[in-house]
């Protein structure tokens, strides 16, 4: 069977339900951005086959395409169970916790899954260093505090920006908007127009690449500001 033949694949599966192969016709209509057939294949093919690892990573793709964030996670902790290889899976599952607000602790973990799997990876190389040094920040301040009298006033601190221009060097075949938003999240603002370089080589759409662009240079002016006070 050519596994690159849609009408084949198609006629293949309306024959065999069952077949271990309806990840890949799944893929082809994802890739065609029909979404509604991608997750009917996954869906009879999850219901012969509940732990394949493959077609569970194309449902959540199905899902975050649809802005199913909190499915496409549960679709992801799937996939890494039965596949904890899966370099995709973790960083995608890394990029939809960030924007769904998960714990620090629980970001943490997964971020060094990422790095386990690919330690050349800077982009959780730099969030893990971020929330290391947060952390220690944080009980600095607390070792500190008790020495402070009741008279005496917490410092304010200031966030400061991540001025940092070092370059990420996410393939282009990883660069997405949740990505830019997982990077506004960590005020790695640079790092976060690097990646909008990127999705306007891959042809994205151009409005929505103009909207994060001034978003992503409006939070470095307001930073900056901050910092200056």
């Amino acid at each position: 069977m050519d596994l690159k033949n849609q009408i084949e694949l198609e006629l293949y599966f309306a024959d065999h339900f069952d077949t271990i192969l309806f990840p890949v016709l799944a893929d082809i209509y994802f890739n065609q951005e029909d979404y509604r057939r991608a997750r009917k294949v996954c869906n009879i093919g999850l219901g012969y086959h509940e732990n394949d690892a493959v077609g569970r990573f194309v449902l959540a793709k199905v899902e975050k395409a649809e802005g199913n964030l909190k499915d496409a996670e549960k679709e992801l902790k799937h996939t890494l169970k039965y596949s904890p290889d899966n370099i995709d899976a973790a960083i995608m599952y890394c990029e939809i916790q960030t924007v769904l607000g998960r714990s620090p602790s629980r970001l943490l973990t997964a971020w060094k899954k990422v790095l386990a799997l690919d330690p050349s990876n800077n982009l959780a190389k730099e969030f893990i260093e971020k929330v290391e040094s947060s952390n220690k920040e944080n009980k600095k301040t607390k070792t500190g505090s008790k020495k402070v009298t009741k008279k005496a006033k917490p410092k304010k601190t200031v966030k400061k920006v991540d001025e940092s221009t070092e370059s990420l060097n996410v393939s282009v075949r990883l660069a997405t908007f949740t990505l830019v938003n997982v990077l506004k999240n960590q005020a790695l603002f640079y790092q976060a127009l690097e990646v909008l370089d990127l999705l306007e080589q891959k042809g994205e759409d151009p409005d929505m690449i103009r909207l994060e662009r001034d978003s992503v240079k409006a939070l470095i002016k307001t930073s900056e500001k901050e910092n200056d006070k």
